[in-house]
Parts: C-alpha cells; sequence; structure tokens
C-alpha cells in the first residue's frame, strides 16, 4: 500500500483503510466549541448607556462572537472560523487546515476605543494578527512570515484567507466581501490600533500616506482596503499593543507547500470538515472533526484511494504568541513574493532546521 508523501505529517502513523462514522462533536452555540468569558464591563445585553460606534460595527455578528467591551477595550472573542467558505482556490498550499481556536478571556482581542496617534507611523510584523474583521477573523501582514506576498503567490481562497503553521484561518488582504453584511461604506474591519479599515471608494478617498490610509474631512483616520501591495497596511498609524495579542494553539507540527489547487472544502464543527485538493493530476482528500473528548481526528486521502488516520491533541498556545520581529518598514511585498512558488512540496511533516524561518 502505498502513502502519498504530501499527507505524511511528521509522528506515527495508522496504515490502512479507515472509515470512520462521522458522529457530531459536542458544541455550544454561538462561539462553538467555546464558551464567551466577556473580560469586559459591558456587553449588548448590559450595554451600561451608548453602545461605542466600534461596537457597533461588530453587531452584525454578535451571535458568533464574543463581545463586550469596558472605558478603553473592546474585547472580542472567537473560535477563528468564519462562517463563509473557506480555502477553495489556494493553488499554492502550506498543508494547513483551519481548525477551532480559544481566542476567550485573557486570549481574547484587544481594540482600543481611543485611538493613540503616533507621531513616528509604527512598525507591523510579519508574524501574528495586525488587525481583526468585524466578523472576528483577524488580518495578517501582506507578506508571509517567508517572505512572500500571499496574495500574488497564489495563497489566499477566494475569501482572502488561508491557514498559518497552527492551522489558523486568516486573511492577508481586506475581507471587502463583508461590505455585503454591514453595509458599503462602513468598516469591514479594525487594526489593532484602534482605527478602522475601509474597502476602497474612489469617489470619497484621499490620496494614501505612508501607513496605506488617509484622514477624513473630519479629521478621522481610516485605512484603506483594496487590491494594491500593501493591501491593507504599511505601518500603524496609532499605537498598538502588540504584545497581548491572542495565541493560536497549534495540533500539529507545520508542513511543506506544494502546488495545485484546492477544489472543494465544506462541512462544520457540527459535522466534519472535508477537502479536496488536485496535484499532479491526482485527486487528493482530508477529511477531519473535532470529538467530544476535544481532540481532532484526521483521515488522509491520497490520489488512489488509500487512507490513513491520525488523532492530535491541541497543544497550549505558542509562548513566543506569533508575535516575531519580521516586517516593520522594510516589509514591502511590491518588492518581494511575487512569485510565490511556494516550493516543491512533496515531503510533509519535516520541520525547518535551527534558525529557519517556518513559511505561513
Amino acid at each position: 500500500m502505498r502513502i502519498h508523501p504530501i499527507f505524511v505529517a511528521s509522528g506515527s502513523l495508522l496504515l490502512g483503510v479507515v472509515v470512520i462514522p462521522w458522529v457530531v462533536a459536542a458544541a455550544a452555540k454561538g462561539i462553538a466549541p467555546y464558551t464567551a468569558k466577556t473580560p469586559g464591563k459591558h456587553t449588548f445585553a448590559n450595554p451600561g448607556g451608548e453602545v461605542p460606534a466600534v461596537v457597533q460595527t461588530f453587531a452584525k455578528f454578535q451571535d458568533r462572537l464574543g463581545l463586550s467591551w469596558d472605558e478603553d477595550f473592546l474585547y472580542i472573542e472567537t473560535n477563528g472560523l468564519p462562517d463563509h467558505p473557506m480555502m477553495k482556490g489556494i493553488t499554492a498550499w502550506q498543508q494547513q487546515v483551519p481548525i477551532a481556536h480559544d481566542y476567550t478571556g485573557q486570549n481574547a482581542y484587544k481594540l482600543p476605543l481611543k485611538p493613540e496617534r503616533l507621531d513616528e507611523p509604527g512598525e507591523l510584523t510579519l508574524m501574528g494578527p495586525l488587525a481583526i474583521a468585524v466578523n472576528g477573523i483577524p488580518i495578517f501582514h501582506a507578506l508571509t512570515q517567508s517572505g512572500k506576498d500571499a496574495y500574488a503567490g497564489g495563497e489566499l481562497d477566494e475569501w482572502g484567507g488561508h491557514c498559518g503553521r497552527a492551522d489558523d484561518y486568516h486573511y492577508h488582504i481586506a475581507p471587502t466581501h463583508l461590505e455585503e453584511i454591514v453595509g458599503k461604506g462602513n468598516p469591514v474591519a479594525y487594526a489593532l490600533d484602534g482605527y478602522p479599515i475601509y474597502g476602497a471608494n474612489p469617489a470619497i478617498d484621499k490620496p494614501l500616506d505612508e501607513c496605506h490610509g488617509y484622514f477624513d474631512d473630519d479629521g478621522q483616520y481610516r485605512y484603506v482596503g483594496n487590491l494594491e501591495a500593501p493591501y491593507v497596511m504599511a505601518h500603524f498609524r496609532g499605537k498598538a499593543d502588540l504584545e497581548s495579542r491572542p495565541r493560536a494553539g497549534g495540533i500539529r507540527p507545520f508542513l511543506r507547500p506544494i502546488r495545485g489547487e484546492i477544489t472543494d472544502f465544506s462541512g462544520s464543527l457540527d459535522t466534519h470538515f472535508h477537502l479536496e485538493y488536485e496535484s499532479s493530476g491526482e485527486t487528493h482528500a482530508i477529511d477531519y472533526r473535532l470529538t467530544a473528548d476535544g481532540e481532532y481526528e484526521f483521515v488522509f486521502t491520497d490520489g488512489e484511494g488509500n487512507r490513513t488516520k491520525e488523532t492530535y491533541e491541541k497543544r497550549p498556545p505558542r509562548a513566543d504568541g506569533g508575535k516575531g520581529k519580521g516586517g516593520g518598514k522594510g516589509g514591502d511585498p511590491k518588492k518581494k513574493g511575487k512569485g510565490g512558488k511556494g516550493g516543491k512540496g512533496g515531503k510533509g511533516g519535516k520541520k525547518p532546521k535551527k534558525g529557519e524561518p517556518e513559511p505561513r
């Protein structure tokens, strides 16, 4: 029996044909499978006065997010999974898949309700979130951790997202598709400095500054999301607390990139997820689910129909919190990663050498 190499992760494998009955996993309502801890003083059920305008922009998604706030911050709790399709259309794939994460309590996203403008633009990082969309999905730097332009390199799905090495789903461009839900002319995301991100509007937009935004006629700053590098942000216009960013807890070692195309992705946390991938003229598949015991069961099907099964326990969040040192003022997508070939693939599960950056 042949095991296709692109689906071999490090660790033990159970060889043989496996048939798994996909039963419904235990899940809570809203931000399943986690329960919101609402670290803020106020919620929509107990607003304590007028709801801040920033909070109101997330209201369309309050049934699946944990939203609470105090005088200084909005806290956004989420499982990191959107309610739109994912992964389809990616042609340079890192072999990671979207799983749920516990972004709650002290690991929630935190937005300042009173942005503090910097005298000089602040640096970004290649690792970790720089902004959060109003549906609770984080937005990362235009460049991946390995310095490639994710959009130009074919690493993003039809919604502008993909998964990082912790199997964490995130965007690399502005999620302007959310305008269909929140309304044209409303913010689709907020940078971690508290300033809003809008979809481009040539009818009203002013020339963009070095941060990829501008001050409107009312003196309010906004970033502009478009399809020209750096897509969302070049620097922070305001003060952002990068030390308190949420951490993703992965379940698998990261895998090597491969070429091909993800042709199908479907499913949910309540049942299971199914991904199909075309590579070298063959169709491969991954089926995975979160069990009632909190483990992830994976079944990998190669181009010949052979199956292998693996089970993973969730690991604690990475100690570095995804902060890293990359990016900053030198992180220019116009100068890097246009090819984005994503490597030769073929040997999944190989860990990088010491000092080698782990691709995202």
